[in-house]
């Protein structure tokens, strides 16, 4: 069902584009965009859930390719912060190298408008979850990019880690959005690194 719902989606894609992901597959590999490389430590997402506006109470389940539809799909993320990162910064990025700095795939049309919504400390996606069936709110970054663009390497939100002495880790987890634009992507830290992390400093 999510694979038939994705083609749907992408069918406005143009020949020229879906002619360049042809050819980009022998590429010589260009350097990563500026800050769009990983420096340990850094933290991954641990789940990745799809959600639908259309479908809001279909459970779409565990992905490691996330996506975005015009008003329709989102993806929430969910990252484990360690006890060891008690007392420092965390810096929440998204990185986006362009079709010749990286050889995971993805797939871009649209304006690049996208919405972050934050939920709260210590909740996050699970399997079953649902557009109608989101974590508990929390709160959002306040001041993210206006655009994400290919090429480009994109500090969401810094702060404190959240994560208190004693604890053993803490769950942090965020829905992107879209009103304007089809993104769907392979979740990767290789080179160049594409999506979502966390910088722990």
């Amino acid at each position: 069902m999510l694979f038939f719902l994705l083609c749907t989606a992408f069918l406005s894609l143009t020949v020229a584009t879906q002619s360049t992901l042809d050819i980009v597959s022998s590429r010589r590999l260009l350097d990563c965009p500026v800050n769009g490389t990983l420096t340990e430590p850094y933290l991954n997402p641990t789940l990745m859930v799809p959600v639908s506006k259309k479908l809001p109470n279909h459970p779409f389940g565990p992905t490691k390719k996330p996506v975005v539809t015009p008003n329709d799909f989102c993806t929430i993320f969910n990252l484990v912060i360690p006890p060891t990162a008690v007392g420092k910064t965390c810096t929440l990025e998204f990185l986006f190298p362009n079709h010749i700095q990286t050889p995971n795939p993805f797939l871009y049309s649209g304006g690049g408008h996208f919405t972050f919504t934050g939920y709260a400390f210590g909740s996050g996606a699970t399997k079953t979850t649902t557009y109608n069936k989101q974590p508990p709110a929390g709160p959002s970054p306040p001041q993210p990019p206006a655009v994400l663009k290919p090429g480009n390497a994109y500090t969401i939100n810094v702060g404190g880690c959240a994560i208190e002495k004693g604890m053993s880790s803490l769950t942090v987890s965020g829905m992107l959005c879209s009103a304007d634009t089809s993104f769907w992507y392979k979740q990767s830290d290789e080179k160049c690194p594409i999506g979502f992390f966390v910088s722990i400093s």
